[in-house]
């Protein structure tokens, strides 16, 4: 169902000027952001929060998302069975609790009653399970769910209120993966025929069981309109609308929080932090996060359909080396992120369960230029009179591509491309929209070296499973393409793992391995840096889930 929400002229004025986009928006009836208190308004009108950021969802279809504005969507849209909290804790959602059996085979989750859909329908037990059983049936279609259901065998319906998954083995972390398992609307998804269909489906009309509706989604102009859903289970919002609209230019994003044209900024690119946290009436935020951002080596195997086109030096172990020794990810952070984050060194961020899960026995490679030239002098690579080191007819002369949507990227590419010059790689920077990015990098296997990154999730599962072999097809999570079976092993062996200290050795083992062979160079872990009108809004819920989380969203109300 696609519902239609009219907009004031005031708000129409303001998306005019934050977008390149002529197309103008249905006109309507007002819809406002809260006046200060000495101008408060005697007339009852709804509260809108607006929110400025880069980006924009791909997709509202969980079977085959990839770009963190999709999931936030979905945390406003949909409901899963448990969602993580503010203190890190999984706690119900669509389930009031759940339990296992004494074998661990058997997880029983008591549900809600009285839930509906936004459409206003019921939900039910069994549509619950259509959905897993959909996850757990057809991984090619749901291809960003497979992993979280990795070891389920089938889900059932026990009464109204009561189903049960059954597992093929112990799951370690039952609560995390159910987290991540939108229920989605039956009816929406239940004709496709194949995997492409289905992934094809973006699903913007999207109806869920989640604190948000869906009223607007417009791509031309990259708004995004939502309305508090008042029949939500557990309580509702505090504001009536939220706005999100997409900015093509920083710098024009800052400019609209600092004249009060948007309320919320979820991500404040670090070389304007310092300036944000100066602006009248913004507060500013800076807490560690679970983001990563990381150079890709292409490691896709050669005989991958299709065969890789890359720089086949990047198939030589001391050439990863050398270029890992030529990056001073201090003066990155330094530089590009301000200060606001840490040096990168294993795949699973520090901030993970407390820092129970980061490998903090890896010791990284230090910058050293003149010991990276003596690796690619004793590798063969002969430097020419132009700098460029060549071996045979391999000559080191690679693409540096990065996502065009993050403000951080270019600065990054840059220097890195003089470090690498300095020891004979020819790295040439190149900016590339997302959607083009990852199908450059799965399945084409066609880049070099890629400049990216991941928002990791609370568990280390799911970064870890990036890594795996099975995860290099068409719509997988892989972007290296690396793939060793004994790493495969160790993935299932860390699923079934219930003791945390015995998980915790494996998944140790598993960050050194990937450490050591270099699909990854993590460059930097970045802070979470966000920033609101404090003058318009209160209530914003500080936590590493973001100021942007639903449940902040919720709790945020007008200053009065």
């Amino acid at each position: 169902m696609y519902r239609t929400i009219l907009i004031s002229l005031l708000m129409l004025a303001l998306l005019t000027a934050c977008t390149s986009q002529p197309t103008s928006l249905p006109e309507t009836a007002p819809v406002t952001s809260p006046q200060a208190p000495s101008q408060a308004s005697t007339t009852q009108e709804p509260i809108t929060l607006r929110v400025g950021w880069p980006g924009f969802p791909d997709t509202l279809n969980p079977a085959y998302a990839f770009l963190s504005e999709s999931y936030t969507m979905f945390d406003y849209i949909y409901s899963p069975l448990a969602t993580e909290s503010e203190s890190g804790e999984y706690v119900g959602l669509l389930a009031e609790s759940w339990e296992v059996s004494a074998d661990e085979l058997t997880w029983t989750f008591k549900l809600r009653p009285n839930v509906r859909w936004h459409n206003g329908e019921p939900l039910t037990a069994e549509q619950v399970v259509w959905n897993l059983n959909a996850f757990i049936e057809n991984p090619d279609g749901w291809v960003t769910n497979a992993g979280y259901v990795s070891g389920f065998v089938e889900a059932r319906v026990v009464d109204d209120t009561t189903i049960e998954i059954e597992t093929e083995h112990p799951i370690s972390n039952m609560p995390y993966r159910v987290s991540f398992l939108y229920i989605v609307y039956p009816p929406d998804f239940e004709g496709f025929t194949t995997p492409e269909e289905l992934q094809n489906f973006t699903n913007f009309d999207a109806i869920g069981t989640g604190p948000f509706k869906l009223a607007l989604l417009d791509k031309d102009r990259r708004v995004i309109i939502l309305e508090t859903n008042r029949e939500y289970f557990d309580g509702q919002a505090k504001v009536d609308r939220v706005i999100y609209q997409t900015f093509d230019n920083s710098d024009a994003m800052i400019q609209a929080l600092k004249v009060g044209d948007i309320d919320l900024i979820p991500e404040v690119p670090d070389s304007a932090f310092a300036a944000v946290s100066a602006f009248e009436n913004v507060k500013a935020i800076s807490l560690p996060g679970r983001s990563l951002t990381e150079l890709i080596i292409n490691s896709a195997p050669p005989d991958h359909e299709p065969t890789p086109n890359r720089n086949k030096a990047l198939e030589d172990p001391q050439v990863r080396l050398a270029i890992a020794m030529a990056i001073n990810k201090q003066d990155l952070v330094d530089v590009v992120l301000q200060g606001n984050g840490m040096p990168g060194v294993s795949i699973i961020p520090p901030t993970l369960g407390g820092g129970f899960w980061f490998n903090s026995q890896i010791q990284d490679v230090k910058f050293d230029l003149d010991a990276a030239n003596r690796i690619l002098d004793e590798a063969g690579y002969i430097m020419g009179s132009d700098g460029v080191r060549v071996k045979g007819d391999i000559r080191l002369e690679m693409r540096l591509q990065f996502a065009s949507d993050q403000p951080n990227y270019p600065r990054a590419a840059g220097m890195i491309a003089n470090w690498l010059a300095q020891i004979g790689i020819k790295a040439t920077p190149e900016s590339v929209d997302p959607d083009s990015l990852v199908v450059a990098t799965n399945p084409n296997a066609d880049y070099d070296l890629v400049i990216w990154g991941w928002g990791a999730d609370p568990d280390p599962d799911f970064i870890l499973s990036v890594m795996t072999s099975d995860q290099y097809v068409e719509g997988g999570w892989s972007d290296s393409g690396y793939s060793n079976p004994e790493y495969d092993r160790l993935y299932i062996e860390q699923q079934k793992a219930v003791k945390p200290e015995e998980r915790q050795k494996i998944v140790w083992e598993m960050q050194e391995m990937v450490f050591n062979d270099r699909p990854y160079i993590v460059l930097w872990y970045g802070n979470i840096l966000q920033a609101y009108r404090s003058d318009r809004f209160t209530g914003f819920i500080e936590s590493i889930l973001g100021i942007d989380s639903f449940q902040s969203l919720m709790n945020v109300e007008p200053v009065q």
